[in-house]
């Protein structure tokens, strides 16, 4: 998808396409890949629950904390959204293929956010760290049989930034916006003032692409495919030392009657029937036993697994990718045994995982400070909420830290605070149930009305 929007980019003369020195269409495939065991899916999926767990995100009001305004709810309610239903799986999904983009969009009225791959954006034009022009495959579909593309092209010059879109056949010849019937209410351009960024955020892959720019993600297990092809070779080998170890029974060829089981005096039909238990799930097979000089007409075959040697190779590799993925023991492997009670034994043990996490975390911040940016000014450009209230917007992150702490021991240290007064009751108890610093301090003032003001 990627080369193909890079042609199409490179046909327009005032297109130039950044290289993204990595192959941003072979990550995605490799990700979607259901066949086998997916290494890179696990890992990906594993991380995106370790860096959300129980964490939270508010959108505060800077002016008027108690009674936010139209504005902020609006993005309230648009980032709420995607961080309860779908941060999860674009987390994992921005791990394993390299990026993602959130695109907000205006339709029927209203603001959406889409998440798509990294692989549907060409980098045309870079601002120091940020981009300042960019091409995205917005949406794909059919005319008379034949695929077109919709592309949308963001540009920023100064404060001033132009969207526009344009319908495109494969070949890369224009066509009519109102070729595909739900793109015919689209505003051809729309032009915003006043901005400082491109109107929607980008979520990279914290991992290193070994390039000397990072305009584009790449996976969380880049650089390791030696070691995960390796292990994926290891697995053949174990699926077929348990094969190879299924009992066998073996019943002398010359009792083998029907279905011409005896033909051609030679038995073409008995060689044909000479397998093993490599080739077949059927455990007879026809054998000569000699059973005229007294021995049994039977045979029986059973040996035992290789088991330690193949799982402790097993779990070798395992460790391997783990490392070579800057990771902990306890995403392939198993989790080491730490006391809990020890905070810096556990911080040792799962310090190397929660940096990563860490830096996922990072990536969400500013990915969602760009979409709440995005939100702001398209709300405005729209009329979709007053005008006047750019910038009123607080967000903040309340982060799981139990991948490194235990909870019993911040409580017992919270509490120690809260009992020489410098913590406030309403911030401890928020601590514990959640929700908001005002609903749990109105709780608190509740309670101590309650006990007679004690």
């Amino acid at each position: 998808m990627w080369e193909r929007l890079k042609e199409w980019l490179q046909r327009r003369m005032t297109a130039g396409v950044q290289d993204c020195g990595a192959p941003l269409d072979d990550f995605v495939a490799c990700y979607e890949d259901g066949e086998g065991e997916n290494i890179t899916a696990i890992i990906a999926g594993k991380l995106a629950m370790l860096a959300f767990a129980d964490s939270a995100l508010a959108v505060e009001d800077c002016n008027c904390p108690e009674a936010p305004g139209a504005r902020v709810l609006l993005i309230r309610e648009l980032l709420a959204e995607l961080w309860h239903n779908d941060a999860g799986w674009i987390t994992a999904q921005m791990l394993g293929k390299g990026g993602k983009l959130l695109l907000p969009t205006y339709d029927g009225g209203a603001l959406h956010i889409r998440a798509i791959d990294q692989s549907r954006i060409a980098v045309r034009e870079m601002d120091g760290s940020r981009i300042a022009a960019a091409t995205l495959l917005a949406d794909v579909g059919e005319v008379q049989g034949r695929q077109c593309s919709l592309l949308a092209d963001y540009e920023r010059c100064g404060g001033d930034q132009r969207i526009s879109y344009r319908a495109v056949r494969s070949d890369g010849a224009a066509l009519p916006l109102d070729c595909v019937a739900r793109w015919a209410g689209i505003t051809p351009e729309i032009g915003v003032s006043g901005t400082d960024r491109l109107l929607f955020a980008y979520l990279r892959c914290p991992r290193d692409n070994r390039r000397e720019r990072r305009l584009y993600g790449v996976p969380i297990t880049y650089g390791a495919e030696q070691a995960i092809a390796e292990l994926e070779e290891h697995g053949r080998i174990y699926r077929r030392e348990y094969k190879l170890t299924r009992p066998m029974l073996g019943l002398d060829s010359s009792l083998w009657r029907g279905s011409g089981a005896q033909q051609a005096e030679g038995g073409a039909e008995i060689d044909r029937l000479r397998r093993t238990v490599q080739d077949s799930d059927d455990p007879f097979v026809p054998f000569d036993s000699m059973s005229l000089e007294g021995r049994g007409i039977w045979q029986y075959y059973a040996p035992e697994i290789r088991y330690e040697a193949m799982d402790a190779r097993q779990q070798m590799l395992l460790r391997r990718v783990e490392r070579a993925c800057g990771l902990s023991q306890g995403i392939l492997t198993e989790r080491q045994n730490v006391n809990y009670a020890n905070r810096d034994e556990v911080r040792a043990a799962q310090y190397d995982t929660f940096s990563v996490v860490r830096a996922i975390r990072d990536e969400w911040e500013r990915a969602l400070e760009d979409l709440a940016y995005a939100i702001d000014v398209l709300a405005e450009r729209f009329e979709i909420t007053p005008a006047g209230a750019r910038g009123q917007y607080a967000l903040r992150f309340d982060w799981d830290m139990s991948l490194i702490e235990s909870t019993d021991q911040t409580f017992e240290q919270l509490r120690a605070l809260h009992g020489e007064d410098l913590l406030d009751g309403a911030e401890l108890r928020q601590w514990v149930l959640g929700g908001s610093l005002k609903d749990n301090r109105q709780a608190v003032d509740a309670i101590r009305e309650g006990r007679g003001g004690n």
